[in-house]
């Protein structure tokens, strides 16, 4: 007799995710305008498991700048529970430029033009 599990938590994904140190990560809008901060938490070549610090409504189309690498990738939201968000990668990774990566980790990063 073989077992199907049928838990809410049972592995859906195109592909293998890996556990991150967990990264500070921003979400932007497609234009790169700050949204909030976050930290990824799992990631694959396919998305990435976000953690959030408000529940904020976010649009469907996002970015996502990896502070660390400095790097952007777009993404469609595809969950959110709680706190957390799951992105579905939709585009390849980009670097940031340096007036980007000084605009997105300046002191006053979170406050509008």
């Amino acid at each position: 007799m073989t077992m199907h599990s049928t838990s809410p938590r049972a592995e859906n994904r195109m592909v293998p995710r890996r556990r991150t140190r967990i990264q500070p990560v921003k979400i932007v809008t497609l234009e790169r305008t700050f949204l909030e901060d976050g930290t990824a938490i799992d990631r694959s070549s396919k998305g990435a498991r976000i953690g959030r610090y408000a529940a904020r409504r976010l649009p469907a189309q996002i970015e996502l700048f990896d502070e660390v690498d400095r790097t952007f990738q777009a993404g469609t939201l595809v969950w959110t529970r709680g706190l957390q968000i799951g992105l579905r990668f939709t585009g390849p990774v980009i670097a940031a430029n340096r007036a980007e990566i000084l605009r997105l980790t300046g002191r006053y990063y979170a406050i509008a033009d």
